[in-house]
């Protein structure tokens, strides 16, 4: 797309700070609309709920009495959205068996339920159990080898063999994908069945409790491709009488030996037909307007919050099974109330205000809670053409400023951008964190796809986020006034500057499940978000990425994939599931239904980690800025001459032992390790890098290690404890055996800052849970555990859902950290053999482990494509990725003396390392900042050994290219 004019002198950086609206936004105001929105009176503005429709009828009145114009037509933002599934009236299954005259009819309900994701339409055929209906080749596992389900129907258990096993080769106890109901169907689909019958195996459910699910929806509504159904095991009983089995024979034999033990039953004939509907209900956008004025009346500004919540719970909710009112006073009564507030901030100045200027369209939308249904359908009916619309904010938890800090996400959709935002921010003392595309799970994705440069305010992530806990005793209301000033600042900015903001495309995609990015082969496509609720027939693109297999290949926006690599695509889940069947540098047929015609063209998938925009920017967490830290004290004389790659280096603490210290995501706070100079146990605490101020995070009770801070946001921290066994500190280890690290009983917790309350997380009852960090882009975790027998590394999201085992070979894996964009892993490890590897078991058995050999390792962030990056038998430790994420930045006694640690560099393929430092003693511990500027290590320089301190310094990458002193 073309880019438009950069703003004038009004935008640029040497520019005055510019004033706010000479009206201040009031907190009467955001607490009178965000307490009505939040009152349970509203039924938590459920869709559905007679609440919603309250919280409607409020707005418009709030709408009028901010002095917004209704829109015209007023019915123009009004849609029908799709709410979920139910039973049509024609829903039947029956079943003959061998000699039997009449057929069997089964009830609905009782005997079988069609399943949510099921297509509707009639099938008949002979029976084939299919085992668990599970195609895993990379594990030799196919429980449809040997027997053709053409035209039949297949019956097939839930789950996966030896589900309970540690040992499973699937995933252990975790579910592996293989055990993907809509996987299943796919499977059973691509294999010719008309039809696929699922009964659950007892170890699920008790045999007094035989039973169907619920009919339910569970997301977005997507068709399966063939009728997919549920039984109850008495029912499956009966069909498989003439084999001699039942059900939990065929499990537990499949489970002794992980043999298939499928078999045609064509004496069983069955004949069915599903019926479902999907239910909707009629909802709308709030919408009003601020006329323009002049030659730039026929352009518009859009600032909106969505209006919806959950109301009573179910999908969505954090406590799906809890039956509660979900008030949603931040997500989102807090955006409502502050667009509104701003608006009344800004009406009197933009009356007085005599030049030409935007019209400012108002909305609060409806259906953000089930897939962005009212901001999809005013992008698709505006008031104003979407090639007029300039700009798009959109507000969405603001209810929770904390320190001044708040985010703006979606800054990179356009350039001037941080610009605009930040003179802004530090008028009003805001700490701003900007960058990001567009992309993202709130209305401004609406947006961005049709070309518009966005911005989603944000304040932050909580514990209370999709619970009945969301209400408004949780908010702050001055932040919310706050906010609304800064919004009120940015709308006044944006409606006069005459010059338009430039778009600007993602240099990278978002993370959904379509594309599959984290797991399995990468392609490169932007799925069209819009068209997420379709229910079946393709995946239809917006876009593809620039240089990405899909550009390279020759799709392109408005394409609707319906085959790859011979597979059937009827949705967004059938397109992952192929793409983590193959793997980067394999090539598949891709086939686009382009302008009504079947267009057919190869693809060579990719490697995400090393397929990316070479330019794109690493991270989107904190921008580059002129910032410097002033903690601490100069120290740049202790920099060795050939310490090229630092400068500017500054000490941070003085006494002690201070180590693993980690930015916060704005880049100017340091979580660290510490212990005092008079002994005890290792806690954690906090460091203001503009103050020097130093806070201790952990309650001083038990040893605490590890401490990192939750990912985009920073709004918690998380760490590993031992309080919970006891509060004294734990014994130090027995060193008669060498030098040896400690596996304490570790628990990893959550905790929102100093005094609050911790939360535990993930813990296993006497393992040793730690060594926890955080990937920068969707908060998931990756730590080291002793859970399941060995020193192996787990993933895990940060709601603590789809736990993964990553590592399985025997010896210590620890120390992991995601790269920039997520895709990898890396880590340290040591693969002991023969003498060694008894060694290493008999001490971890002890609870101890020797850390005298590890080598440096990468992994993609599934834990496939494992590779060592180091191979020199040293004590090699805390690796960091570099910022361009090519590279890692770790510590090693290569170079010395076993006692002498220095920093070294080495690139994702490998090689001779670089050496960085060139102190005696010991450096590790390295940690870029998140703009990539600045390198936080810990160092014995200032003191030797006893003494570790953390210094942090400015990195220079290309030392040729430093100006001379």
């Amino acid at each position: 797309m073309s880019a438009a004019l950069a703003l004038g002198t009004a935008c640029a950086a040497a520019a005055p700070e510019p004033a706010p609206p000479a009206r201040r936004a009031s907190t009467e105001c955001v607490e009178r609309i965000a307490r009505a929105l939040a009152d349970d009176a509203m039924e938590g503005r459920g869709v559905g709920t007679a609440g919603l429709e309250r919280a409607a009828l409020y707005l418009e009145d709030a709408f009028q009495r901010a002095g917004l114009a209704a829109a015209d037509p007023p019915t123009q933002q009004s849609f029908a959205a799709v709410t979920g599934v139910a039973l049509g009236a024609d829903n039947a299954l029956s079943w003959r068996g061998e000699g039997a005259a009449d057929a069997r009819a089964l009830e609905p309900g009782r005997d079988f339920t069609p399943l949510g994701f099921s297509s509707s339409g009639e099938f008949a055929g002979p029976l084939v159990f299919a085992g668990y209906g599970i195609r895993a080749e990379p594990l030799g596992y196919d429980d449809y080898a040997g027997v053709d389900v053409r035209g039949s129907v297949v019956l097939a258990m839930r789950y996966e063999p030896r589900e309970n096993d540690a040992d499973s080769p699937f995933a252990g106890r975790r579910a592996s994908r293989y055990s993907d109901l809509r996987y299943k169907a796919l499977l059973a689909r691509e294999a010719g069945a008309a039809a696929l019958i699922l009964v659950a195996p007892p170890s699920e459910q008790e045999e007094g409790n035989d039973r169907v699910p619920a009919l339910k929806s569970e997301g977005p509504v997507s068709r399966a491709g063939l009728p997919v159904l549920q039984v109850t095991r008495a029912t499956a009983r009966r069909w498989l009488e003439a084999t001699g089995s039942d059900v939990p024979e065929l499990r537990a034999a499949i489970d002794r030996d992980l043999q298939p033990r499928s078999l045609a039953i064509p004496t069983v004939q069955l004949r069915g037909r599903v019926d479902l509907e999907t239910t909707e209900e009629r909802l709308r956008n709030i919408v009003g307007v601020i006329p323009g004025r002049g030659a730039l009346a026929d352009e518009a500004v859009v600032v909106g919050a969505h209006y919806d919540h959950l109301g009573f719970g179910g999908y969505g909710s954090v406590v799906p099974a809890a039956r509660a009112i979900h008030n949603g006073a931040d997500d989102n009564a807090s955006g409502v109330a502050t667009v509104l507030c701003a608006v009344e901030a800004l009406r009197p100045r933009l009356e007085a205000q005599r030049g030409e200027r935007r019209t400012l369209v108002v909305l609060a939308f409806a259906a953000e809670e089930i897939g962005l249904g009212g901001s999809v359908h005013y992008v698709r009916n505006p008031l104003f053409p979407i090639e007029r619309t300039v700009a798009m904010v959109n507000l969405d938890m603001v209810g929770r400023l904390r320190d001044r800090k708040l985010v703006a996400m979606g800054s990179d959709s356009a350039e001037e951008w941080n610009a605009i935002l930040e003179p802004r921010a530090r008028a009003l003392e805001l700490t701003l964190t900007t960058g990001g595309d567009g992309y993202g799970p709130s209305d401004q994705m609406a947006f961005y796809e049709k070309g518009v440069p966005v911005i989603h305010l944000f304040t932050g992530a909580h514990s209370e986020y999709h619970t009945p806990d969301d209400d408004f005793a949780t908010l702050n209301v001055e932040g919310m006034a706050h906010v609304a000033d800064f919004v009120a600042a940015v709308l006044l900015e944006l409606v006069t500057e005459p010059q338009r903001l430039s778009y600007r495309a993602a240099r990278d995609v978002p993370a959904i499940s379509g594309d599959s990015r984290g797991y399995g082969a990468y392609l490169g496509t932007i799925p069209d978000f819009s068209q997420m609720g379709q229910a079946e027939g393709g995946v239809r693109l917006s876009d593809v990425r620039a240089g990405g297999p899909a550009d390279r290949a020759g799709l392109r926006g408005g394409d609707v994939i319906v085959e790859m690599a011979g597979v059937e695509i009827q949705n967004l889940y059938d397109m992952t599931f192929v793409l983590r069947d193959h793997k980067p540098g394999q090539t598949i047929e891709i086939v686009v239904l382009r302008d009504g015609e079947r267009v057919s063209m190869l693809a060579t998938l990719g490697d995400r980690a090393r397929d990316r925009d070479p330019d794109a920017p690493p991270r989107a967490a904190a921008p580059a800025s002129d910032w410097a830290p002033s903690a601490g004290t100069d120290a740049t004389a202790r920099l060795d001459p050939r310490e090229v790659h630092l400068a500017d280096l500054r000490q941070l603490t003085f006494d002690g032992e201070n180590a693993e210290a980690y930015f916060s995501p704005d880049g100017r706070t340091l979580v660290f390790q510490r212990t005092p100079p008079d002994g005890g146990c290792d806690q954690q605490y906090l460091l203001d890098l503009t103050s020097g101020e130093v806070t201790r995070l952990s309650s001083g009770r038990g040893r605490t290690t590890c401490g990192y801070y939750a990912y985009p946001n920073g709004e918690r921290l998380i760490y590993a404890t031992t309080e919970h066994v006891d509060a004294a500190c734990p014994a130090p280890p027995d060193r008669s055996q060498g030098y040896v690290w400690p596996l304490y009983d570790f628990d990893l917790v959550w905790q929102a800052g100093p005094g609050a309350p911790t939360q535990p997380f993930v813990s296993e009852p006497g393992a040793y849970d730690a060594e926890a960090t955080v990937c920068m882009r969707d908060g998931r975790v990756v730590f080291t555990s002793t859970r399941d027998g060995d020193l192996d590394l787990y993933a895990v999201n940060a709601d603590g859902s789809d736990l993964r085992r990553l590592t399985d070979t025997p010896g210590y894996d620890g120390g992991a950290f995601f790269t920039p964009d997520c895709t990898g892993i890396v880590f340290r490890a040591s693969r002991p053999t023969g003498p060694r590897l008894d060694d290493y078991r008999a001490l971890l058995a002890q609870g101890l482990v020797r850390p005298d050999a590890l080598e440096i390792f990468f992994m993609d962030a599934d834990g496939g494509n494992l590779r060592p990056l180091t191979d020199n038998g040293k004590a090699n430790f805390a690796p960091y990725p570099l910022p361009d994420g090519r590279g890692v930045l770790f510590s090693s006694n290569l170079g010395g003396s076993a006692r002498e640690f220095d920093l070294y560099r080495v690139g994702l393929e490998g090689g001779e390392p670089e050496r960085i430092t060139f102190t005696p003693e010991f450096d590790g511990f390295p940690m870029f900042s998140p703009d990539g500027r600045w390198l936080v290590f810990a160092s014995n320089r200032a003191g030797g050994r006893g003494q570790t301190n953390l210094f942090i310094a400015r990195w220079v990458e290309s030392p040729e290219a430093e100006p001379a002193e």
